[in-house]
């Protein structure tokens, strides 16, 4: 039987705060290499922030965890997988066509720049709030306890965007954004705790970041909602993101998170 290290020690002993230092860890190292990479460009922070996320995976399943089966090969099938991702791509839809609900006219400005920014948020974002934490999650925490820190994992995500305020957000838009960030939180949960795979959350979070920067004008360049929305686009964009949200949170709790944690038990098999 292999000695177990210190990590693995900490998960069986302390899951709880296990399930922290995978937020606060990543968090810092994914920020290190995102500082590294500012040295040479902003873009370069950015990819930096990508790379890092990738070295803290193989670290933490080759070095830590030999284990767990890792972070890539979803454990079901390409039906279900569509299934799953359907809230998402509701959600993309109904965003990407909600100026036209407000006489508004479509926008639409592609940039490289767009690109690795959504691609720093959805490796970036992933690694410091859910890939680690949500696999130590439901490899370490009761079951009968693991939704509650799921929910728990959410509203810290919402809470963060609040963050963007000292960044020259528009008061008003970061508390939006923070609502709508604990339900898309849920929505990226979702999408990683039923596929067993982190290239669903990672496309999904990047991807939705890559048309927010393209198609909405009241975005900064630097991602930052600095123009406030009228009231109605503000109710739309609020009860959207709950209703996709609770979609989520309903398909992943149901039964108890019964196909959740059958999956997962596989991975840490």
């Amino acid at each position: 039987m292999n000695k177990k290290n210190s990590v693995q020690l900490l998960c069986e002993k302390m899951p709880y705060l296990a399930v922290l230092l995978a937020v606060i860890v990543p968090t810092i190292l994914v920020g290190i290499g995102a500082a590294i990479g500012e040295m040479i460009s902003v873009d370069a922070g950015n990819i930096g922030t990508c790379i890092a996320a990738v070295i803290l995976m193989f670290i933490f399943k080759f070095c830590i965890f030999p284990e767990f089966k890792g972070f890539v090969k979803a454990e079901i099938s390409a039906k279900d997988i569509c299934i799953i991702m359907l809230p998402f791509i509701i959600y993309l839809i109904l965003t990407l066509i909600s100026p036209l609900f407000f006489g508004k006219s479509l926008y639409f400005n592609p940039t490289i720049k767009a690109i690795i920014m959504g691609l720093s948020a959805g490796f970036g974002e992933e690694a410091m709030f859910r890939i680690f934490s949500l696999t130590i999650i439901m490899g370490y925490v009761k079951k009968e306890k693991r939704l509650a820190v799921i929910v728990l994992l959410a509203l810290l995500f919402g809470l963060i965007h609040l963050g963007n305020i000292t960044q020259g957000a528009d008061m008003v838009m970061s508390v939006v954004q923070m609502v709508d960030s604990i339900f898309m939180a849920l929505l990226f949960t979702e999408l990683y705790l039923m596929t067993g795979s982190v290239v669903f959350p990672i496309f999904a979070h990047g991807f939705y970041d890559y048309i927010c920067f393209t198609t909405d004008p009241s975005l900064s360049d630097e991602g930052i909602l600095v123009e406030q929305y009228s009231k109605g686009e503000i109710v739309y964009a609020l009860v959207l993101g709950i209703i996709v949200g609770m979609v989520a949170l309903y398909l992943l709790s149901k039964n108890k998170m019964q196909k959740a944690n059958e999956i997962w038990d596989k991975k840490w098999q």
